[in-house]
């Protein structure tokens, strides 16, 4: 993705408890067992790569990095 002037440069992963909308492929999707391990990886994540966490309305979580 290109840089948008502060937009969204792209997303980095995907994680979700709910095994019918894990699909896998690009951006990274996980699995996660349960809401405490959804929420530990999707920090861990956005820690290391200085991304954001958005909380979607189903309960998942999107980390995007930012430009």
């Amino acid at each position: 993705m290109t840089n948008n002037g502060g937009g969204i440069q792209g997303i980095l992963a995907y994680v979700t408890t709910d095994k019918n909308r894990y699909l896998g492929g690009d951006p990274l999707a996980l699995l996660a067992k349960d809401k405490e391990e959804l929420v530990e990886i999707s920090e861990a994540i956005a820690e290391a790569f200085l991304a954001n966490i958005l909380q979607l309305v189903n309960g998942d979580y999107l980390i995007i990095k930012k430009s």
